[in-house]
């Protein structure tokens, strides 16, 4: 698990049943499906930063999440795109590590190693999540 801030914390894991844990989200959960952690970790940030300045467009961190690692304000593209599918996906939780780790337990989610991305890939990731600024 790595800690991005002391109220943001993101790892990668393997979802057998997107169908059980779907109802268990909340608005400072999300399990989003991408190519690279760093990607998450940067569109993360600016859904947190979008909260404090008040130019969010989603209701909840969660939402605000998807559509910046989308590059999209429409939603049902978002979740299409970056939705939580079967398989490898990355946990992202606005808040506190213990919660973090309670939130892996409850789920029964199987905690898988971070690695890293090339970097060119994650600049163009970066310049995505970041065009929902200026949308």
């Amino acid at each position: 698990m790595r800690a991005i801030t002391e109220k943001l914390h993101i790892t990668k894991v393997h979802v057998e049943s997107v169908e059980e844990i779907i109802p268990k989200l909340g608005g400072d959960v999300q399990i989003v499906s991408a190519e690279c952690w760093e990607a998450v970790a940067f569109a993360a940030l600016l859904a947190l930063r979008s909260f404090e300045r008040k130019t969010n467009h989603a209701r909840t961190l969660g939402g605000e999440l998807l559509i910046r690692l989308a590059g999209t304000l429409q939603i049902k593209d978002a979740i299409a795109q970056n939705g939580m599918k079967r398989g490898e996906n990355y946990l992202v939780v606005f808040g506190t590590r213990e919660r973090a780790l309670k939130i892996l337990q409850e789920f029964g989610l199987r905690e898988l190693p971070l690695t890293e991305c090339n970097r060119e890939k994650v600049k163009t990731f970066f310049e995505k999540a970041a065009l929902v600024e200026v949308l």
